[in-house]
């Protein structure tokens, strides 16, 4: 069941990081002024992601799931509908955040002069249309729920694809017109999502047959059903793209520089994260079904399965990374003092991305279950770790190494604690 809902999610998040990286690239040739604008962004595009795929999705594919497993199809069609709601919900408050107090927000990040204007210019045309960005991924969970990975996936892989080549017209133009350099590749996120919205919507209003998309009354109960998993899971999504974003202040510290080349290794650390959504999800669907058909003993084994297959895998990234860093860095920057950086967060943190790849992979099956305190619970000590130890690297005036090494002491407390939520009550249905 992993393999046959996993693969093509882990096809469809390899599409979307490729796209990510191709961003990445093509700011890369506009300088380091660039690469430390969208390092600067980037947090807050992935806390978007972790919120919309991740956390509120897992509980959106958590209870359309469990709806499905337990055959209560009624229960489904509300699940999907409230969805919709939240999602529309969630894409305000981003709206609304970012266009207001975006300037607050970077400054004390760190940004400072062009690079703070260029940012704002930046979050105002991406965070202003969030609203296809949050139905294109709540739609998606939707689907994900109903046991369809296929459709989602197809959606996020023409889309990505297609960002790449938007996102390079927008950047450079075609005989100089539509170019619009840093801007680009905001302007192609935002017109992918519209277009990918709108095949999910057309998918699940008029194609599939499993459930009837209507408008329902306000349910309580299902507001809570699904909030109790993506709510919660909120908090961890907060915690991750926060852990960043205060790392991103911290460097800052060192110039722009560190900055940019912080970006480059901190972009690989959060692109991982869809990596392991793209198994991530398949997971949520298969323990939240099981779990709907009171097979315990089996959800848990889902979730062991998928730990290692993403302990391997991330593993591996984070090796190859490790021995080869140039792979990671040649396309971004060959500016030295930029890559003096990245190698150090390279060398530094790397080797536990096994770790990180482990803890997250029983995180997207703990949503499964609907029951996620002791989860969110090892996100925010693995937060209030990393962000101490670096405030007192910072206030001792110590190397930029030992900020990665407080990085690297998180990743270790997400493998292990998530590793021990396995052993709980909330594994045996009790």
């Amino acid at each position: 069941m992993i393999w046959k809902l996993g693969f093509p999610n882990a096809i469809a998040w390899i599409a979307w990081t490729i796209a990510t990286f191709a961003d990445a690239v093509f700011l890369g040739f506009l300088g380091t002024e660039a690469l430390a604008i969208i390092a600067i962004i980037f947090p807050f595009q992935m806390l978007m992601l972790m919120m919309a795929a991740g956390a509120i999705g897992g509980g959106v594919t958590s209870s359309v799931g469990r709806a499905i497993g337990s055959k209560d199809i009624k229960k489904a069609e509300v699940s999907c509908f409230h969805s919709i709601l939240i999602a529309i919900g969630m894409a305000f408050i981003f709206t609304i955040i970012f266009l207001l107090y975006s300037e607050n927000i970077f400054k004390f990040m760190g940004a400072t002069e062009l690079i703070l204007i260029g940012a704002i210019d930046y979050a105002k045309v991406f965070f202003a249309f969030s609203i296809f960005f949050w139905l294109t991924h709540i739609l998606a969970s939707i689907i994900r729920g109903l046991g369809n990975t296929f459709i989602p996936s197809k959606a996020i892989v023409i889309g990505s694809l297609s960002q790449i080549i938007l996102s390079y017209i927008l950047t450079f133009g075609i005989n100089g017109s539509f170019e619009f350099g840093f801007l680009g590749p905001a302007i192609s996120i935002v017109i992918c999502h519209m277009i990918m919205m709108s095949y999910l919507f057309y998918y699940l209003i008029f194609k599939q047959k499993i459930l009837k998309f209507k408008i329902h009354k306000f349910s309580n109960f299902i507001f809570i059903d699904i909030m109790r998993v993506g709510g919660l899971g909120l908090l961890n999504s907060i915690t991750i793209a926060l852990t960043v974003g205060v790392m991103t202040g911290y460097i800052g510290n060192f110039g722009a520089n560190a900055l940019a080349g912080y970006g480059i290794g901190a972009r690989l650390e959060l692109i991982l994260t869809p990596i392991i959504f793209g198994i991530g999800a398949a997971l949520t669907a298969s323990v939240s079904i099981n779990f709907g058909s009171k097979q315990f003993a089996r959800a848990r084994m889902i979730a062991f399965t998928g730990g290692v297959v993403c302990f391997l895998i991330i593993g591996f990234i984070g090796f190859f990374v490790n021995l080869f860093p140039h792979f990671l860095y040649q396309y971004f920057s060959s500016n030295p003092d930029v890559i003096k950086y990245c190698i150090k967060y390279i060398f530094i943190v790397t080797p536990f991305y096994c770790l990180f790849g482990l803890g997250q992979a029983i995180y997207f099956s703990s949503q499964g279950t609907g029951k996620m305190i002791k989860p969110i619970l090892v996100g925010i000590l693995r937060f209030l770790c990393v962000v101490l130890f670096g405030y007192f690297a910072i206030s001792k005036n110590l190397s930029i190494d030992y900020v990665l090494y407080s990085v690297s002491f998180g990743l270790i407390i997400t493998g292990l604690g998530m590793s021990l939520c396995l052993l709980g009550k909330e594994w045996k249905g009790l």
